[in-house]
């Protein structure tokens, strides 16, 4: 070939695959120089990458600002995020168009489109740059970031559940309320463990093991009992 082709390491690559406009449609592999990837999140058409310096990367596609690097251009390879390398990163979260992440420093920023308040800055103007979100503050541990089409969640150590953006199917589980455009908490009454945010439907588990949905409730993926469809747009107890 003419020069050997650059050795994979043994650990620390990153392997991608799957339908994309930005690729040649084609596995792919990549590394980084002097850092390993510790957490991975993949929107629908973006990517984040989270490293064990705190580097975050991000790729794909880029319409509504969502890599948060200041342009609106798509990027086909892993781009760190030079604003956020202060802070180093911890966690990313993906959605259909927006990112989330959290920072060494107990910092929430969010970037992409926003037109139902997922960004959790109190509108819906959509941002190119990641932007704090003022709600969180130092008391706010936060354990694990979690985002859905246009929805987001954050989950505190302690077990407190936040969600905002788009409610129209109840996937917030704030049974009412449209959307909403700054973070509020989602209280089952008991600390919360994980939480996990599809399309249009939620699901969380409490500190004890259970299992509760809430959201689009089509086609059964909530799980709950047909009485219970009707209140899908709170967290129920998934018998």
């Amino acid at each position: 070939m003419g020069e050997v082709e650059e050795q994979v390491p043994e650990s620390g690559a990153v392997f991608t695959f799957g339908k994309s406009k930005f690729a040649e449609n084609i596995p792919s592999k990549f590394w980084f120089k002097n850092d390993t990837p510790l957490y991975i999140s993949c929107g629908d058409e973006h990517t984040a990458v989270v490293t064990d310096n705190g580097k975050l990367y991000m790729f794909g596609s880029n319409n509504w600002g969502q890599l948060g690097l200041g342009v609106k251009n798509t990027v086909n390879k892993p781009t760190c995020v030079k604003a956020l390398k202060p802070e180093k990163v911890k966690i990313a979260a993906c959605g259909r168009n927006h990112t989330l992440v959290f920072t060494e420093q107990g910092n929430v920023y969010a970037a992409g489109g926003n037109s139902e308040g997922q960004l959790g800055l109190g509108d819906t103007e959509e941002r190119s740059t990641f932007h704090l979100i003022s709600f969180f503050t130092n008391q706010h541990k936060i354990k694990q970031l979690a985002a859905g089409s246009y929805t987001s969640a954050a989950l505190t150590e302690d077990g407190q559940l936040f969600m905002w953006g788009d409610n129209s199917e109840g996937q917030i589980g704030l049974a009412d309320e449209s959307n909403l455009c700054s973070p509020c908490q989602v209280d089952v009454g008991r600390p919360v463990s994980w939480v996990s945010c599809g399309y249009y439907h939620s699901a969380l588990v409490t500190s004890d093991g259970e299992l509760y949905t809430f959201g689009e409730p089509e086609y059964g993926k909530l799980g709950l009992s047909p009485e219970q469809l009707e209140n899908s747009r709170v967290p129920q107890l998934v018998p």
